[in-house]
């Protein structure tokens, strides 16, 4: 028995690259279908008069948050980025002739519809279909990815297929600023596009999808198929599991993944972290890992010399509540660290005091304390020599 085909997109975001879509696509179920969509993903330069045939270039026009993402005219939608009365609504497929395209008007904006296969139900995300013009046997090249489940779709539109591996780049198109009619502020475009087997690449650039330390879950936790979300020690085990998998890569010094991991822990703790009279156990269990998981963000992104964002995640633990003195010392110490790199020596002095009081045995932090107050010094004394200039006499006049 074969196996499905399946195919990918790579995905760009203005001018920064996000990431690869791989869909398996039910030939069997959807044959006429799913040869127009692998013919559309693997044609690098196919035109069918001026018409381009191909997915490659062409971008997202319309995305609705949890709902779906949507792309596919061919006609107004694959080169300059642009919003015009026509956008989205137009296609073609592989089964136009050069003929309906030569004699078209300019009120044709559809071509080689075929018919519907395979209505069936809109039941859960990442589902792929054909867009049609809202009546039976309208596709053409323009599809949609479901980012909800759908029923009011039900039995009206050809379901060929589903998202496979990138969900977390469906869902970063998903989540991108968009006007009223659901334009995206930013080109979303599919940059590249073709078949794609077991053991291809899936590059990711937004994530880590690493799965050092066994990390193997969803970017997002509502994105994991059958996992009990009301089993909090399992969902603890798996943030903890997601966190390990960030220090793995901290230790080899990739902080730029251990950052994305330790978002993606995070993620996963504030989506499940019970109330304290509902699993108090677990409930302390995750404020602890959200401790050790601001402490680390803390950490990475002032290596990554994002020192603002560093300042952030130490600032949050900080306004936590019950938080030891060791902890507290450790968030004190990495935010006077990124005070200290943006040459902000007050905040930087205050918060290597607030550190030592809390820790008055590291002779580190007393050696940083020096430096600082050495640097104050000096620009103590520069203010001096500045405003001393202000006050020497004039020379006399002539």
């Amino acid at each position: 028995m074969s196996e499905n085909p399946k195919t990918f997109f790579d995905i760009s975001i203005g001018d920064s690259p996000i990431g690869r879509i791989v869909f398996e696509l039910y030939e069997k179920q959807a044959p006429k279908t799913v040869d127009n969509f692998v013919i559309l993903c693997t044609a690098a330069d196919s035109y069918l008069e001026d018409t381009p045939l191909k997915f490659r270039n062409n971008y997202f026009h319309r995305v609705v948050k949890n709902f779906a993402i949507q792309a596919g005219d061919v006609f107004h939608c694959s080169d300059k980025y642009e919003k015009n009365d026509n956008t989205g609504k137009g296609g073609c497929s592989i089964y136009a002739s050069t003929e309906h395209l030569i004699k078209r008007d300019a009120e044709s904006l559809c071509f080689g519809d075929f018919e519907d296969e395979n209505l069936k139900n809109f039941d859960k995300p990442f589902l792929l279909a054909m867009a049609n013009k809202g009546e039976p046997n309208t596709n053409s090249s323009q599809f949609f990815i479901t980012t909800s489940p759908a029923p009011h779709l039900n039995g009206k539109h050809t379901l060929f297929g589903r998202v496979i591996y990138g969900k977390s780049v469906v869902r970063t198109i998903e989540r991108s600023p968009v006007d009223s009619d659901g334009f995206p502020e930013s080109c979303i475009r599919i940059v590249n596009s073709g078949k794609w087997s077991e053991g291809d690449a899936l590059p990711l650039h937004n994530a880590s999808n690493d799965t050092i330390g066994g990390d193997i879950y969803e970017e997002f936790p509502d994105d994991n198929e059958n996992f009990d979300e009301d089993n909090f020690t399992l969902a603890f085990n798996v943030a903890n599991t997601i966190k390990e998998s960030g220090t793995l890569l901290y230790k080899k010094k990739d902080f730029q993944n251990a950052y994305y991991k330790y978002m993606k822990s995070l993620r996963y703790v504030n989506e499940f972290i019970p109330e304290e009279n509902v699993d108090k156990d677990n409930s302390i269990n995750f404020i602890n890992l959200k401790t050790k998981l601001y402490l680390n963000l803390s950490l990475v992104l002032y290596y990554l010399q994002s020192y603002d964002e560093s300042i952030k995640f130490a600032t949050y633990l900080l306004e936590m509540e019950n938080v030891n003195d060791a902890d507290q010392a450790k968030a004190f110490y990495r935010r006077g660290n990124s005070y200290s790199a943006k040459r902000k020596w007050e905040e930087a002095l205050k918060d290597y005091k607030a550190c030592e009081e809390r820790n008055n045995q590291d002779k580190v932090v007393m050696e940083k304390i020096e430096s600082v107050e050495r640097e104050l010094e000096k620009k103590k004394e520069k203010a001096k020599q500045t405003m001393s200039k202000f006050f020497t006499e004039p020379a006399e006049e002539k």
